[in-house]
């Protein structure tokens, strides 16, 4: 490839590339592009710092690797790893490193030499078809809801390779992955001078190497130490679910293959949240389809949610919803709403009122699906077709505000039209009112029989005065007059 020879122009490019891949570490769409177009117009050969030196590169492997501002600094590998998912780019990227094995490292081995033990990774051929992966390393969710600004940001020799990584996640913005967690875990010591110890068991360095202390990785990067520590225990949690390499055989500047992004929320425990709450919190976004960081920053601003509740009526009804939704399963919290409920005025009479209204709504629709309405005493009274239709019509409604009567307005008016319906049809047959009224008797004889039973069973010799007396030698007279009056034949007309 050729391109042009004006130094200052390529420059312009070239920190651009440099720019976008120290601010993009998880492998955004604009680091591609530029890449690709490094390597169209050849700007990678000659170019001019930000300082103001010329720099010139025979290979593109040393444009990679040199340190920045003279290079992207970068090892191959990463590079390679960012442009994963752009195969037109990272085939010329492959023809411009000439294909060797030696040049092209991909970042995670094939399954076959997963299996046979060989971690030297897989190589890419020019020309050769490009294998994606099931699921990007570099793509992981953004959850590390408690990331604060830096509070410091020392200058660092970006040569040596801890000084990199804490370049990388001093620029790389606010959240990342199993990449972070990574670069902390391959650099840092909690052991070492002014760290803290592995909880546990030994999970730490070997002694001799390059790691720092957690409380220096974060000055580098400019975090603070809990911040630093809850990527390492990410990576300390993935040692135990997920087979990840023990810190000890982590080494600054060396890579290892990452698991797949949709790993990371079962061992990432942000630092608004206990690691009990966050495990909770990241079951109810996955099923909600929901960010981490969007539901942890809801969990952990109680005041917030209660002002976007008062001030918006569709964050009242998604409040409403998951309520009700985990009252169903929730004893206590089932518990408490009714208590609440049952102890507040307003709510008592909108309960009372409600109620009613489900109860005459409930009545209305099972008359329109018999099609008849019972009488107090059972009897069977046919609904004329027109009331029927006007009944089942409403009943159908979501949505009364076109109508004259509000919904509770018209169930008690309805009601009170059946019933009325109802009186006047038993008044009109007097078989129909016959059959009432002696249902109403049976009643009142069976009711005023069990009374009898309860009296009986009292103390009477110990208890009647005069008044008692009196009143029970009364009640059986009525009840003997009753009796003579029920024996006697019923009266025939002539």
């Amino acid at each position: 490839m050729t391109g042009p020879t004006n130094a200052s122009g390529n420059a312009v490019l070239v920190n651009a590339l440099s720019s976008s891949v120290r601010s993009t570490i998880n492998g955004m769409e604009s680091v591609p592009g530029l890449v690709r177009q490094v390597l169209q117009e050849g700007s990678w050969r000659s170019f001019t710092t930000p300082r103001g030196e010329h720099v010139a590169h025979e290979t593109f492997e040393s444009f990679i690797t040199a340190k920045p501002s003279k290079g992207l600094g970068y090892s191959v590998d990463e590079l390679v790893r960012i442009l994963t998912d752009d195969r037109e780019t990272l085939h010329m990227v492959v023809d411009e490193l000439g294909g060797s094995p030696a040049a092209v490292p991909m970042g995670s081995p094939s399954q076959a030499h997963q299996e046979s033990g060989d971690d030297q990774g897989f190589w890419v051929e020019p020309g050769q078809e490009v294998p994606a992966p099931d699921e990007s390393p570099w793509r992981d969710p953004s959850d590390d809801a408690a990331a604060p600004a830096a509070v410091d940001e020392p200058g660092l020799d970006p040569s040596g390779p801890v000084n990199r990584d804490a370049l990388d996640l001093r620029t790389v913005g606010k959240s990342g992955g199993w990449i972070w967690a990574f670069k902390v875990a391959r650099n840092v010591d909690p052991t070492s001078p002014g760290g803290r110890p592995s909880r546990e068991e030994n999970l730490g360095a070997r002694p001799g190497s390059e790691k720092v202390s957690a409380a220096e990785f974060a000055r580098r990067v400019g975090w603070d130490h809990k911040r630093v520590m809850r990527y390492y225990r990410a990576w300390e949690e993935g040692i135990r679910t997920l087979d990840l390499p023990h810190f000890d055989s982590l080494q600054p500047g060396v890579d290892v293959p990452l698991p797949a992004a949709s790993t990371w929320s079962a061992c990432f425990t942000s630092g608004l949240v206990s690691k009990e709450r966050a495990t909770a919190l990241a079951a109810g976004a996955e099923e909600a389809g929901l960010s981490m960081r969007g539901v942890v920053y809801a969990a952990k601003s109680p005041g917030a949610m209660k002002a976007a509740i008062l001030a918006d009526p569709s964050t009242a009804e998604a409040a409403r919803v998951a309520l009700l939704e985990r009252a169903q399963s929730d004893d206590e919290l089932r518990s408490q709403l009714v208590q609440d409920i049952a102890h507040d005025e307003v709510f008592r009479k909108a309960y009372s009122s409600e109620a009613r209204v489900s109860a005459q709504t409930d009545r209305l629709r099972k008359i329109v699906e018999d099609g008849s309405v019972l009488t107090p005493a059972g009897q069977v009274i046919v609904i004329p077709a027109p009331l029927h239709q006007e009944v089942a019509e409403h009943l159908g409604l979501e949505d009364w505000s076109g109508q004259e009567l509000k919904r509770e307005e018209w169930a008690a008016r309805t009601s009170e039209e059946i019933d009325e319906l109802v009186s006047k049809r038993i008044e009109a047959d007097p078989e129909i009112k016959a059959g009432e009224q002696r249902a109403e008797a049976h009643g009142v004889v069976s009711r005023t029989h069990k009374s009898l039973q309860k009296i009986a069973s009292l103390p009477l010799e110990e208890i009647a005065d005069d008044e008692l007396r009196e009143s029970i030698a009364s009640l059986g007279e009525a009840a003997e007059a009753l009796a003579l009056m029920v024996q006697k034949p019923p009266l025939r007309a002539v």
